[in-house]
């Protein structure tokens, strides 16, 4: 019998279908994108307590509800800070709360805690929060809410560090239209106008319709810096995917500094940045995934022969029968939620094949019986990856690229290399898919 392999690449990106309708399009333009049958969340009744320490909890709860004749999906909570002053407001932004899927007709109140980190400055503040989900919701009036009343964050002791003074700027944006779920990447500038120093921070960027910070605000990307240095001036470069169910529109991009608060500063009105430049968002750019996933497909199959012709072994046969088994894994994998060379019923490569009606079983010149599929299978994100052999970025729309990190994992993987170079081996069946996050890719081999 071969022998199998198996390695996993994890990475999440959220992402949704939108069914076109007809009907109340010419009461609500643009609605002809969705669903009207749709959920409808909404918050009510946000309390928080009335004043809380740094480096304490900040608690209350909120009334979440969906409305709605069907369930919604992903559905976040986005929680914020708000200072007015007299030039501007300073937000803050806390962890979201997030539920994997609300029910129609459900309400109920959902307790929170969020610590209040150690560099916020004291004063009245305002809590604000958002609700989405991965679905459209067709009535957003009520999908955001402030607190009844401010709370008043008190400093729980004085700071012993530095006070540095930190602004971000965005540089450049390396494309005005971009489709949902494709990659954008942003040239951006850190500086400290001070000679003061300091530790962890976060820079967040977000999307947003207009000039305001809010709940309602998009994360597109945060960025961990692990310190401050006396008058630093760093330029960067970021690459990230645009969220999977961004709606079509108008967008900016904000750049803000030390958005979760953990830094004192002596100047913290001008943490914020918004760009110039509009980012349009649009479906009608996305590219053709069946098309990638067809060329992804074919370049492993491509790849493998021209790597296993580097080590002086045959070419292997692309066998339609074996590639529709492959396939057929693939789909089964993702459509019940499992990564593995068994099915959740126990059945493994050659059992699949076997009940496919394939013939996996060969006498050899030896007179001995070959027996067995062999089988590699992989899930590779799009976007950032952590993996054995590669980590990095891994952008969705270029096949040849997503093939060469499949690739390298397998062949720096000693029992996926050894299926691929295995001399007794001649046809090879492929079936590659992606799911919306993720890439899976099933060869077997006979």
């Amino acid at each position: 019998m071969f022998k199998t392999a198996i390695f996993i690449i994890i990475s999440l990106i959220c992402s949704s279908t939108f069914i076109p309708v007809s009907g109340l399009s010419d009461l609500i333009p643009g609605l002809e994108e969705y669903s009207a049958i749709t959920p409808d969340l909404s918050l009510s009744s946000l309390i928080v307590s009335d004043n809380v320490f740094t480096n304490t909890d900040l608690t209350g709860s909120v009334i979440v509800a969906n409305t709605g004749p069907v369930p919604a999906t992903n559905v976040e909570t986005t929680f914020v800070l708000i200072k007015n002053g007299s030039t501007s407001s300073i937000v803050y932004w806390l962890p979201e709360k997030t539920t994997h899927e609300m029910q129609p007709g459900l309400k109920g109140k959902v307790p929170f805690q969020f610590l209040v980190p150690e560099g916020i400055r004291e004063g009245e503040y305002t809590v604000e929060a958002t609700i989405t989900s991965d679905e459209y919701d067709l009535f957003v009036a009520d999908n955001t809410i402030s607190s009844e009343h401010p709370v008043r964050i008190h400093e729980s002791g004085r700071w012993k560090g530095e006070h540095p003074n930190l602004v971000v700027s965005i540089d450049n944006i390396d494309r005005h239209i971009v489709a949902p779920g494709s990659p954008l990447a942003i040239t951006y500038t850190v500086r400290n106008l001070n000679d003061h120093s300091a530790g962890t921070y976060h820079i967040g960027f977000f999307l947003t319709q207009d000039n305001t910070l809010s709940s309602r605000d998009i994360l597109f990307r945060d960025i961990t810096s692990f310190s401050v240095n006396g008058l630093m001036n760093e330029e960067h470069t970021s690459l990230d995917l645009l969220p999977e169910n961004i709606p079509d529109g108008e967008y900016y991009l904000v750049a803000v500094i030390d958005y979760t608060g953990m830094i004192p500063e002596v100047d913290e009105s001008d943490n914020f940045f918004i760009s110039n430049k509009s980012i349009l968002v649009s479906s009608t750019e996305k590219p053709n995934l069946n098309e990638i996933v067809s060329q992804v497909t074919g370049l492993l199959y491509l790849k493998t022969n021209k790597y296993r012709q580097y080590k002086g072994l045959n070419e292997l046969n692309l066998d339609s029968f074996l590639s529709s088994i492959a396939d057929a894994h693939t789909v089964d994998m993702i459509k019940r939620n499992y990564f593995s060379h068994y099915t959740p019923e126990g059945l493994d490569p050659k059992g699949r094949a076997d009940i496919a009606g394939y013939e996996s079983s060969k006498k050899m010149d030896d007179g001995t019986i070959r027996s067995g599929i062999a089988e590699n299978i992989i899930r590779i994100a799009a976007g950032y990856n952590i993996g054995k052999t590669y980590s990095g970025f891994v952008d969705p729309t270029l096949p040849e690229e997503i093939a060469d990190i499949i690739m390298i994992e397998w062949i720096n993987s000693p029992e996926h290399n050894k299926n691929l170079i295995n001399p007794e081996i001649e046809k090879i069946g492929i079936g590659t898919r992606f799911d919306g996050e993720f890439f899976y890719a099933t060869q077997n081999f006979f």
